[in-house]
């Protein structure tokens, strides 16, 4: 009988998987820090004897093959990966079996052109199969299709759609569907809102994929659906094929105020993950406000210029080890060190960032001459938008924030608060005058519909 084990890593919206009958197992889409896999199977009584990647991920360095390179076992890659290691290089129809376990391999083409599912059943009692479907078929929706390179995207479209139904139409409806991508990763597209049951037959039901009984309107919706995706993300594949290390933290550097100043002298970037509100009320002048959340990898990273020296401010070691954890992830390993927010406040000096709700706003500023900045992605502006305001990405406040006045206050909104924080920070560092709107949009929109406001 199988049994199944989920790793969660939910900073990338993405899942790990052991598949077990409780002797033998086999670990799918493995993330870089490879101890949560060595304790999860340990918990099993299981042997891991195959470690296997369904495709080249785009959205975090994999952990698959620093493990099965420290377990001598097989690393199953698809055979059309020109990759720089030794692999078992399997193809579509393949069927490889693992004591009870047979691991069919199908050939599922449209996030990436070599991407790979692993159907896996039991030879034994014949129970239901998993499909571990990596950025093939998600819940709900598809893998993004963009991400490899513009003239590639129309095909990976059609194939996506393929890969789709085809899984769909030759596997047995109870199959249960067992996805890498589709829980906040920028590596799934538009879905509907309606939940399946996580079979394929759940699918067949809400999946927006099956909604679309012609190829091309599916292709033209979904072509015309995407919001950019990471900057990180183009790192990510160069890292996979050359067969990145696992990522271990054994310890942290931690630095004086004045080894800390003197590296920031240097280049490196003060990067302040407290929550956002300590750093609002106080911080080191000059660094950027990246509280440390389910999403701070995604959006600093989107930031990040690889190869900068990164020191992190921080009130708490094991939150700090937990950041470090969350860059590595995805490649970014030059943090010089941590260092004691207060101690460096003391040393540096300190400035704040107005912050207020929408209550607050309506209330008492909107009247006043101020520019309103949305940093949410162009797709949620779009869905719900606020009225009177510049529209400007956190990724792209950077490079453009020259669009804005500096002459004016510039009052910042996201969705709930941790974007227009990071982006005040960010125009604070660049002379303007800026107030954090600390509240969910909802709140906004409600407020802003209300007769009178």
């Amino acid at each position: 009988m199988l049994d199944l084990v989920i790793i969660s890593t939910p900073e990338l919206g993405d899942r790990s998987y052991i598949v077990h009958d409780g002797k033998v197992a086999i670990a799918v889409d493995v993330q870089r820090d490879i101890e949560r896999v060595y304790t999860a199977v340990a918990a099993t009584g299981a042997k891991i004897v195959a470690v296997g990647e369904t495709h080249m991920h785009n959205d975090y360095v994999t952990g698959g093959f620093a493990l099965a390179s420290e377990l001598g076992v097989d690393y199953l890659v698809y055979a059309g990966e020109s990759v720089a290691y030794q692999r078992r290089a399997v193809k579509d129809s393949d069927v490889l079996e693992y004591g009870s376990l047979r691991v069919e391999v199908l050939h599922t083409p449209g996030h990436t052109p070599n991407h790979i599912s692993f159907a896996v059943s039991s030879t034994e009692d014949g129970g239901t199969p998993i499909l571990l479907s990596g950025g093939s078929l998600l819940y709900g929706s598809v893998g993004r299709t963009d991400l490899i390179a513009p003239d590639a995207t129309e095909s990976l479209t059609r194939s996506q759609y393929r890969s789709a139904y085809r899984l769909a139409d030759t596997l047995p409806g109870k199959t249960q569907l067992m996805p890498t991508h589709g829980f906040g990763s920028f590596c799934s597209s538009v879905s509907v809102e309606t939940s399946g049951d996580s079979t394929l037959a759940g699918e067949r039901d809400v999946n927006i994929v099956f909604k679309y009984d012609l190829e091309d309107d599916f292709v033209e919706m979904l072509m015309a659906s995407y919001d950019p995706f990471p900057a990180y993300y183009r790192h990510m594949g160069p890292a996979n094929v050359a067969g990145p290390s696992a990522l271990r933290v054994d310890s942290l550097q931690v630095l004086s105020a004045s080894e800390a100043l003197g590296l920031a002298s240097e280049g490196s970037v003060l990067i302040d993950i407290r929550p956002r509100k300590a750093y609002l009320e106080a911080h080191v002048p000059g660094s950027f406000g990246f509280e440390f959340s389910n999403v701070f990898s995604t959006y600093y990273g989107w930031l990040h210029e690889f190869g900068r020296s990164i020191v992190l401010i921080t009130d708490d070691l094991e939150t700090a080890r937990e950041a470090v954890y969350a860059l590595g992830r995805i490649g970014i390993e030059t943090v010089a060190g941590i260092v004691d927010a207060n101690e460096i406040m003391a040393a540096a000096g300190t400035q704040s960032t107005a912050a207020l709700s929408w209550q607050e706003y309506f209330a008492r500023h909107a009247h006043l001459d101020h520019q309103l900045l949305d940093v949410r992605n162009p797709s949620e502006h779009r869905s719900s938008p606020m009225a009177n305001t510049v529209q400007l990405p956190l990724y792209r406040v950077e490079d453009r924030h020259e669009v804005l006045d500096r002459e004016l206050p510039v009052y910042v909104h996201c969705a709930g608060g941790y974007r227009a924080a990071a982006a005040g920070s960010v125009l604070a560092g660049k002379g303007y005058e800026v107030v954090v709107i600390d509240d969910s949009i909802e709140t906004g929109l409600a407020l802003a519909g209300r007769p009178g406001i």
